[in-house]
């Protein structure tokens, strides 16, 4: 990559979206168990794979329409759009790494008028559905997308990689990037690590803490 300041890695549930769609659809279609399923992935003894595939056998809908109908009242976090005009004002790129699926993320992106790059599981929709993980790691399934290896390799030589997340597949990249910005479950996590991270309620508060970084 050019050599950019900052380069800015996104999560997309809970973080851009003010929602974890995931968490939504599972709470909409599947039928019982799959909390069980959920929690043995929190403990790690279940890939993301693993994981939604079982969760997905549970679903009670295969209609594509039934999961864009659910995205109506997805919003997006009230600052982002702030935090685009910020970067693209400095040429600073930003891009999202989601553990989640590209079909919503490329309709809610759509809906709001934003184009930026993504990295997403895929949802197969058919008969039965399925997930494909284009991204997976080939050193570690834990997630279906390895976020840490995709900052890696997106990395400026000379400038700082800026972290951005809330929940548990934004764990490691969070530890290999220079700037944290976080919440939740994981602000949590930086905090038991012992580095450096800023806390954040929306886009707006990041857009604050980088003016200072940036002296301006």
């Amino acid at each position: 990559m050019e050599e950019v300041e900052f380069i800015f890695f996104v999560d997309f549930d809970g973080t851009i979206a003010t929602v974890d769609v995931c968490e939504k659809m599972v709470a909409a279609f599947a039928g019982d168990g799959w909390q069980e399923i959920n929690e043995m992935w929190e403990r790690k003894e279940l890939s993301t794979l693993e994981c939604a595939r079982q969760t997905l056998k549970l679903f009670r809908t295969n209609d594509p329409a039934d999961f864009f109908n659910l995205l109506n009242d997805v919003s997006i976090d009230p600052g982002f759009p702030n935090f685009l005009a910020f970067c693209r004002e400095r040429d600073f790129p930003v891009v999202i790494l989601s553990d989640g699926y590209s079909f919503y993320i490329e309709h809610l992106l759509r809906r709001e008028g934003i184009e930026l790059p993504y990295y997403a599981n895929t949802m197969l929709f058919g008969p039965e559905l399925d997930i494909e993980a284009p991204y997976i790691s080939e050193h570690c399934d834990l997630c279906g997308v390895c976020k840490l290896e995709l900052m890696q390799k997106m990395a400026p030589a000379a400038g700082k990689t800026v972290y951005i997340g809330d929940g548990y597949s934004d764990f490691c990249p969070a530890c290999n990037a220079d700037i944290v910005f976080a919440k939740t479950r994981l602000y949590e996590h930086c905090l038991k690590k012992g580095r450096t991270v800023y806390r954040f309620t929306d886009f707006n508060d990041i857009v604050e803490q980088m003016r200072i970084m940036t002296k301006e």
